[in-house]
């Protein structure tokens, strides 16, 4: 492990105490969550969780809900009893790299659903292409797609 160039910086990252999860979930371009946002029910077809923390408190997707990475993994057994019901659980953090906090937190999803018995055929999950930078920069101006504070 690196050695924080900075004494107030922490040599271990937030995510080091928790297992690291599958990160080969699939993906969904912005273009796919947008028809959705325009043509399914949030809650009932589909349903898009933020994983960020502070973060979110800018410009959100239309009907997102705000389930921060940091305190996910901890909680993963109640989210996944509750979320399991929506057949689409599309996971966000601001630009989705590969073992960034959307990846890991859709990830964790996958595995507590195995663990709990849920088929994919009720529940799975998925990865914002480009998190909701590229979600924002394609749809920044359009109020049916974006939330902003």
């Amino acid at each position: 492990m690196a050695q924080p160039t900075n004494p107030t910086e922490s040599a271990t990252a937030w995510h080091d105490a928790y297992p690291t999860p599958k990160l080969d979930i699939p993906r969904i371009s912005a273009a796919e969550l947008a028809d959705l946002v325009r043509t399914k029910t949030v809650g009932v077809d589909y349903i898009v969780v933020d994983v960020r923390r502070t973060d979110f408190e800018d410009t959100f997707v239309k009907g997102a809900i705000n389930l921060p990475a940091h305190s996910f993994y901890p909680t993963v057994s109640t989210i996944a009893a509750v979320l399991s019901r929506i057949p689409l659980v599309i996971f966000h953090c601001n630009s989705c790299s590969p073992t960034g906090r959307g990846p890991r937190a859709a990830g964790w999803y996958t595995e507590e659903l195995e663990r709990q018995g849920i088929p994919a055929a009720q529940s799975s999950a998925r990865v914002l292409d480009g998190g909701i930078k590229e979600y924002s920069r394609l749809y920044r101006d359009d109020n049916e797609l974006i939330s902003k504070l």
